[in-house]
């Protein structure tokens, strides 16, 4: 069984690394600077039907979709049209994978923007309020896979971090926090201190996908987090207190709207794989920090 990761970058590059010692496990994408830290890149843009039918692809392959075609800051004019022009290109990208008869398609989702805001942990089965274009198309696409007739399996992720990831990209609080801390610069904040967030460390999201493979779970929609929420405020404090840093802070307006509070309830992944997120928020952004410095050269 191959689990091939389409889209090379933060997520694709990390999870496949970590999985490859228990999984054959491959980068499919577009050149990205992420390359060079891939161990098997297979240079695909896999959204032209045409070079796509041309791979190796089949009923032994995993499709992991790490692809992310429209930014979680995206703002544009017509919603609806750019809903459609997303769906069409999956929809020709099943037509393929359907051709070729693979094993799954394993489709990342929002768990931090799909349900919006809540003041409980939200449940798979908990009614979706997505705000933005970016939370609207991941909730269009998990749709249109469902009708795909493709066997599938639907990941809400929360926010994950840690692992490798390019110096300065703008791509997930903690490591910018750090970022900022370590050089100096000044940290726009858009949401408020009180806002809440589920973590995850990428060495636990992958022990957690790991297992649904090697389970062989299918047809599921999951929401994957650690189940416990941070404020902005106090992932603020755990970065000054590792760094030794105070952030210099400039308030700024979000472009789009904010989820105010968010916290998954992964119960029901936990029930199926028996994995628990085990890695404590303060170690894993020590290790951040660590990994970052040692980037910069510090």
């Amino acid at each position: 069984m191959r689990i091939l990761f389409f889209g090379c970058g933060y997520l694709g590059t990390n999870l496949a690394l970590q999985l490859k010692d228990t999984f054959h496990t491959e980068v499919w994408g577009i050149d990205s600077p992420y390359v060079s830290h891939t161990h098997a890149f297979r240079l695909v843009n896999v959204f032209d039907p045409t070079e796509l039918q041309q791979m190796d692809l089949g009923e032994d392959d995993i499709v992991v979709d790490a692809v992310s075609l429209v930014a979680n800051t995206s703002v544009v004019a017509d919603e609806n049209d750019a809903l459609r022009t997303l769906l069409a290109q999956y929809n020709d990208l099943f037509h393929v994978l359907k051709q070729k008869n693979i094993k799954r398609f394993v489709f990342f989702s929002s768990g931090g923007t799909v349900y919006g805001s809540s003041n409980t942990p939200r449940k798979e089965t908990d009614v979706l309020a997505p705000q933005t274009i970016y939370a609207k198309s991941k909730v269009a696409v998990e749709r249109t896979l469902i009708e795909s007739g493709l066997d599938f399996l639907i990941l809400r992720l929360s926010n994950p971090y840690g692992g490798y990831q390019l110096a300065g990209k703008k791509q997930g609080v903690i490591p910018v926090l750090i970022h900022k801390a370590l050089q100096q610069e000044i940290f726009e904040l858009s949401s408020p201190l009180t806002s809440m967030r589920d973590y995850m460390y990428i060495d636990d999201l992958a022990k957690v996908i790991g297992a649904l493979f090697k389970l062989d779970v299918n047809n599921e929609i999951l929401n994957i987090g650690s189940g416990k929420g941070e404020t902005l405020g106090r992932i603020i404090e755990l970065v000054e207190h590792c760094t030794q840093t105070k952030l210099q802070i400039q308030e700024v307006q979000s472009l789009v709207p904010q989820v105010d509070r968010i916290v998954l309830d992964v119960s029901k992944v936990s029930s199926l794989t028996g994995v628990h997120a085990e890695i404590p928020i303060e170690f894993g952004i020590q290790q951040e920090y660590e990994r970052i410095r040692k980037e910069l050269q510090l």
